[in-house]
């Protein structure tokens, strides 16, 4: 055997096993994939549930609007639509406990949900 002949055994033992590592390469990351889209099949069935849920509750104690609003959730991505519907909601209960405050057993009251507005603030920031 020649040292070209010995080479060229070499360049294909090489060869082979490049394409094995190669393939190797390929199959985890198509199980990466595909494990990917079972974690986002399953979040996106929490969502869902979630979603059910809060709108069943809702429905006994939230005006239309709101109950369609947060249906409409469903079809959304982030929760900048959510973060507006609960500020607008905590700002208008502000509003309405402030016409309120003039009674002197109102003004803990108004103070709690200023306290509620700015953590909510803070939480939606973070």
């Amino acid at each position: 055997m020649t040292d070209e002949e010995s080479g060229l055994d070499e360049l294909m033992r090489l060869s082979r096993q490049f394409t094995r590592q190669q393939e190797d390469h390929d199959k985890q990351e198509r199980q990466r994939q595909e494990q990917g889209k079972k974690v986002r099949g399953v979040l996106q069935g929490l969502k869902d549930l979630n979603l059910s849920m809060a709108v069943q509750q809702l429905r006994t104690v939230a005006p239309p609007h709101i109950v369609k609003e947060v249906e409409a959730l469903r079809y959304k991505d982030g929760s900048d639509d959510l973060r507006k519907l609960i500020s607008g909601l905590a700002d208008d209960l502000e509003k309405r406990l402030g016409k309120v405050a003039s009674k002197a057993d109102a003004a803990p009251l108004v103070n709690a949900m200023r306290t509620l507005n700015i953590l909510m603030d803070l939480y939606f920031s973070l």
